[in-house]
């Protein structure tokens, strides 16, 4: 049992070290002829605005931080889990990782 514990908690650590980013950079917009530079950030999956210094949520369990250099997001859930045996799914819900049995995906693992 010490070690099954053992597997699982390596496991999650590394599936938060291995978590990804996106970064977009703000690019200026010519109006008038003249450069002019956002004032905010759109969130790439639903269109909404957001101001610099905010921090939000996604739908898609992303968070995302924009300020004036650009626009970054970030899997809340972190990367990828691999327990042997087990089926890792993000539940859209938490964002957090649930395990399932392979032959069985009605039952969780542990």
């Amino acid at each position: 049992m010490k070690i099954l514990l053992s597997l699982t908690a390596f496991s999650f650590t590394l599936a938060l070290c291995q978590g990804y980013c996106m970064f977009s950079q703000h690019e200026a917009q010519i109006k008038d002829g003249q450069p002019v530079l956002p004032t905010e950030c759109t969130d790439p999956y639903d269109g909404s605005k957001h101001s610099f210094g905010s921090e939000w949520n996604t739908a898609q369990c992303m968070k995302c931080t924009c300020d004036e250099s650009g626009m970054e997001c970030c899997a809340r859930y972190g990367g990828t889990v691999d327990v042997p045996g087990c089926k890792a799914v993000v539940n859209p819900n938490t964002c957090k990782y649930e395990l399932y049995k392979l032959d069985d995906p009605s039952k969780p693992c542990f």
